[in-house]
């Protein structure tokens, strides 16, 4: 390395190009730029020590090119220490290297004398860099724009910050993802994303802020959390699913504690549960797997829940209508397949198969404008269709909810409603399919209900189908627009 008193002798004394004295005295920001050896790339002697040190300014970063041919087996290294004392070894043939504030080291060392090295330096003010702004709660494709830092916000406290890669177990890129503890780039240098995340660490403050000096690409996604609501489980962590591909993977929840997986699938608004069993631990009270919608930190009721007893089995395939959910379990063992994208298996019925319709607005209750929706499900055989209506909220104009069931020759019959409803109650129909569509568009309607797939055998059904029914009245209860429902599935008996 060179130091400002090394430029200063390079105009009185020109010979010291071929000097590899090492500099003795820090360099700052007063000299913006610099390399050694001032010839380019030489060869050192064996039994060569140098250490200079940098002290970088808040709001800025230095950027280091290194090149060297120092081999590992001759006991030759060029290593440069961040200010969170991390030491990187650079690799034969050219490297790079960003150094955030407040100081860094680089350190030469040879063993052999056949090692050469070169490296420069050149000071960048980042104070300026673009932000972009995100409420925790985000899942962010870690592809960061150049000259631009993600800045993630809490209302309420610390920010945790997760990642994961679809298909790898370790993603190298995010080492180059920097960290900072807080709204800018001017706050404290916390480490790389890979250290982060390793330790489970969170900000300081309401912000925490990333940045890519590198602009190398990521396989990786991340998401911020509140640190005070992810902290309440045992384990939290991010996956990614794709469409069109499965996932499994087994859990163990300790006795007594809660853990939570988010899910997030990017091309996909539409998941499966295809494969759910839960295993009781020896811990006294209840076990249990809960999916809500979105992420922790936003906080939202359950929409499906399943305990230790349940034949879940019964109940699956199960639709999830949004790119992202989390899934709660506590104290027992848990084994899960999902599928992302369109599942044909989820509307193929037979007798002894139950299910949850949900409307994508209670699955995605932020989003202002939600596709209308349509399901159909079909038997090889004529079955009893029993469905259960709690509650139907109605608050698009011209909104309704119709729900059909049918068979070859038969005339369809079903219910429709078009205004809030409490209570809508139960309908049964012996039929081949059943077809349920909702042109509801926002959250100020959503419906959900269970339904419950019946054998006509041994002995034949004396019910009366129900008939074609429209509702126009007003309801006894309207309820909020923002409201959710929550749907505990104890898988009840009709």
């Amino acid at each position: 390395m060179i130091s400002f008193v090394l430029f200063s002798i390079l105009f009185i004394a020109p010979s010291f190009a071929d000097d590899l004295t090492c500099p003795n005295s820090p360099i700052t920001s007063n000299v913006p730029s610099g390399h050694f050896p001032l010839n380019g790339l030489a060869k050192f002697p064996a039994n060569y020590d140098c250490s200079v040190e940098f002290e970088i300014p808040d709001g800025q970063v230095i950027k280091f090119i290194v090149q060297t041919d120092a081999l590992f087996e001759n006991l030759d290294s060029f290593v440069i220490r961040d200010s969170r004392s991390t030491l990187y070894k650079m690799d034969v043939g050219e490297s790079v290297f960003f150094a955030a504030a407040n100081n860094s080291k680089v350190y030469i060392s040879t063993n052999s004398g056949k090692a050469s090295f070169y490296f420069s330096w050149q000071y960048i003010d980042v104070s300026k860099f673009t932000r972009i702004q995100n409420p925790t709660g985000t899942v962010l494709n870690l592809n960061l724009t150049a000259n631009s830092f993600y800045q993630f916000v809490s209302s309420a406290d610390q920010v945790a910050f997760h990642t994961s890669a679809l298909g790898i177990l370790s993603d190298s890129s995010i080492w180059k993802i920097y960290v900072y503890d807080g709204e800018d780039l001017n706050a404290k240098f916390m480490g790389n994303l890979k250290q982060f995340t390793n330790i489970g660490s969170s900000s300081t403050r309401k912000s925490l802020s990333l940045v890519n000096f590198y602009e190398t690409p990521s396989q990786s996604y991340g998401i911020a959390n509140d640190y005070s609501i992810v902290s309440r489980y045992k384990d939290y962590s991010l996956r990614i699913l794709s469409s069109g591909s499965d996932f499994f993977e087994r859990f163990f929840v300790p006795d007594g504690v809660k853990s939570a997986v988010t899910f997030f699938c990017p091309d996909s608004m539409e998941t499966y549960i295809t494969g759910l069993t839960i295993v009781k631990q020896n811990f006294p009270g209840e076990k249990f797997v809960s999916f809500t919608p979105l992420t922790p930190t936003h906080a939202y009721s359950n929409v499906l829940a399943y305990s230790v007893g349940d034949p879940i089995y019964r109940s699956l395939p199960q639709q999830i209508l949004s790119d992202t959910f989390t899934m709660v379990a506590y104290q027992s063992a848990v084994s899960l397949s999902l599928t992302c994208g369109p599942y044909p298996n989820w509307g193929y019925v037979f007798p002894g198969r139950r299910g949850y319709i949900i409307s994508p607005s209670i699955w995605n209750p932020t989003t202002l404008k939600t596709p209308s929706y349509s399901t159909n499900f079909t038997s090889s055989e004529t079955v009893r269709f029993n469905i259960n209506l709690p509650d139907v909220v109605i608050g698009d104009p011209g909104a309704k909810i119709r729900v059909e069931f049918g068979a070859p020759g038969k005339t369809p019959v079903g219910v429709e409603f078009n205004e809030t409803t409490s209570g809508a109650g139960a309908r049964s129909a012996n039929a081949t399919y059943m077809s349920v569509t909702f042109d509801g568009t926002t959250v100020k309607s959503s419906f959900s209900f269970v339904f419950n797939v019946e054998s006509l055998f041994p002995s034949t059904s004396t019910t009366t189908d129900t008939p074609f029914e429209t509702t126009t009245k007003s309801s006894a209860i309207i309820f909020k627009c923002s409201m959710v429902f929550i749907i505990l599935v104890k898988f009840l008996n009709f």
